[in-house]
């Protein structure tokens, strides 16, 4: 299920910390912050490959984020299959449309991960939610910020960890990095970015479909 995978994002062999700027991680974090303050929603394109190591293959998929302040999210995943992964805040759904299956779960019952589901609405809070790294690339001529986002309270950071590539120039997310519990790695690009056009919380309010089979997911004991 394509939802496990953006629960995790992958670790990635890196140089040490240098930026050619000058400015100091506290102060890249500060950048990025003050950025995504003004920014309440924003749209894009993505484009995921995910290795299938089962098969020797790389499996391309395509589709459209939605994301909005506070933790709205909505992931369509278009082609090769017809799914969708929403959430208004309050709870998730993950819809297989063509097999017309629902999974509904309490955003509460993620714990950790519910930090991951909402780092894309939540970037202006980093240093209140996050333990963070910063490391630079430089991939197809562009300059980026790679930034390590582990949850405070984590009690695995291998498992907990994630990693987004912030373009240096407009501050911007434009790729993630993500594993599963399979060890496939994915890399999601994400292009056409539009921000602040406002997005209709109608965007991510779901109501499953007649004929719809709907499980909701047990309850997680409390530790």
């Amino acid at each position: 299920m394509r939802i496990t995978a953006l629960f995790s994002i992958i670790y990635i062999s890196l140089s040490i910390m240098l930026f050619a700027n000058g400015l100091s991680q506290s102060e890249v974090i500060e950048k990025i912050q003050n950025r995504y303050k003004d920014i309440n929603d924003f749209y894009a394109i993505f484009r995921q490959e995910q290795p299938v190591k089962s098969i020797d293959k790389v499996q391309i998929n395509l589709g459209e984020l939605w994301v909005k302040k506070p933790g709205k999210i909505r992931w369509n995943y278009n082609k090769p299959k017809n799914e969708q992964i929403i959430s208004d805040g309050n709870f998730l759904w993950y819809f297989d449309v063509d097999e017309k299956y629902v999974v509904k779960r309490d955003i509460k019952e993620f714990g950790h991960e519910t930090n991951i589901i909402s780092t894309l609405s939540d970037l202006n809070n980093l240093k209140k939610i996050f333990k963070i790294k910063i490391y630079s690339s430089t991939e197809d001529n562009i300059k980026y910020y790679l930034v390590e986002l582990i949850p405070l309270e984590s009690e695995d950071d291998s498992i907990n960890k994630q990693r987004i590539a912030v373009n240096m120039e407009n501050l911007l997310i434009e790729k993630m990095y993500i594993h599963d519990a399979f060890g496939n790695i994915s890399t999601i690009k994400f292009s056409n970015i539009k921000v602040n056009e406002g997005i209709k919380d109608s965007v991510f309010n779901f109501k499953p479909p007649k004929g719809t089979e709907v499980v909701e997911a047990p309850t997680m004991p409390q530790r």
